[in-house]
């Protein structure tokens, strides 16, 4: 994808949603130097990566979050805007986010909005957002508990992939990470592939099993991103398991983390689906277990329709869910409410029967 940009008088072309792969963390710094071309950089970052990987940090203009989900609102955005205006900062200068997806939303929704838009420069720093939310321009923050309510589409002009930094991750940002790598493959065939061959190495955080899955993974959206940046086609697969995820994320307050919801709502979509394939769908859900599917937060079926009857992506009164017929062939599957709640039931009922088998197999 590309962007028209006024210099001097002249329209010039200027790439954006530019993965760049960076091998060491300590470049990560110089990387973003040379991308910025000398130009002033505004970084935003959380209490957790200032602590971790001070390295990746410059020395001036950074604001630094409370980290988690409860830092993704406008209130906070607000009071980087504010911080912005204080330090001087004017429309040539570039927002840059050093984080995982609660600091890329809410910096990319600050930069799309300050002075009428800055450049934004998004350095990923955990595995969920290296392999899907620092990709393809959706930023926002919450509203009421509602994932992403407000919001705008606005392309980081490039997003610094390293990798590396991902070994100090604590093991479940690992597991939220990897639900949106699975939920990925479950989109590309080949990823699929690799990814069901090396679940086992990816969990143990193998560095080349992790840094082909972090590549591919990353472009294979990239590739969506640029054919849809608005999501008014194509793009939809990608949310496979939001529906239901984001709807059990509102009821529960967040308790989990986002990627752990997603590992839910993947595995109840597919039962709720139902003429998802069943082999692809028990591949799926074995693949997700071993990532660490968490436990069902449980709230009535009809309290998860209600938070799902809000959703961005419905249509005619109707709830979207997602299936599949195996890797890569997606379907959308729109539901009543009443349909909703009778199919969330039988999907939990499904859900419980594995865990309990499950359960009864290991004694």
């Amino acid at each position: 994808m590309s962007e028209v940009v006024n210099c001097d008088g002249s329209v010039t072309e200027k790439s954006a949603n530019e993965l760049v792969f960076v091998p060491r963390a300590e470049l990560v710094k110089k990387t973003v130097a040379r991308l910025s071309g000398g130009r002033r950089v505004f970084t935003v970052t959380d209490e957790n990566v200032a602590r971790l990987h001070p390295e990746l940090l410059p020395e001036r203009d950074v604001c630094v979050l409370k980290a988690g989900e409860d830092s993704k609102t406008f209130s906070s955005a607000e009071n980087v805007c504010r911080k912005m205006l204080e330090a001087g900062i004017t429309r040539g200068a570039i927002v840059v986010a050093v984080g995982g997806g609660v600091v890329g939303d809410l910096a990319g929704f600050v930069a799309s909005v300050y002075m009428r838009g800055v450049e934004f420069i998004n350095v990923p720093t955990t595995l969920l957002s290296q392999v899907d939310s620092s990709i393809g321009g959706k930023t926002g923050v919450n509203l009421d508990g509602y994932k992403n309510m407000l919001g705008a589409f606005k392309m980081p002009t490039s997003i610094v992939i390293c990798p590396e930094v991902l070994s100090s991750l604590p093991e479940r940002e690992w597991r939220c990470g990897m639900g949106e790598l699975i939920k990925t493959a479950a989109l590309e065939p080949e990823l699929y592939a690799f990814v069901t061959q090396n679940i086992n190495g990816l969990m143990e955080r193998e560095p080349s099993a992790v840094e082909k899955a972090v590549k591919a993974a990353a472009s294979f959206k990239k590739k969506i991103t640029d054919d849809d940046p608005t999501e008014k086609g194509n793009r939809m697969i990608l949310n496979l398991g939001h529906t239901v995820g984001h709807a059990l994320e509102k009821c529960d307050s967040h308790k989990l983390s986002h990627g752990e919801y997603v590992m839910l709502g993947i595995e109840l979509e597919l039962y709720m689906t139902q003429n998802s394939d069943s082999d692809f769908r028990d591949s799926i859900c074995a693949l997700l277990k071993k990532a660490g599917t968490p436990e069902l937060p449980r709230f009535a079926a009809e309290e998860v329709c209600f938070a799902a009857k809000s959703d961005k992506k419905n249509t005619d009164g109707k709830i979207t869910l997602l299936g599949e017929l195996g890797a890569g062939k997606v379907f959308v599957s729109k539901v009543t409410n009443s349909e909703f709640v009778e199919r969330y039931k039988a999907a939990v009922k499904i859900f419980d029967e594995r865990r309990h088998s499950a359960k009864g197999k290991r004694e």
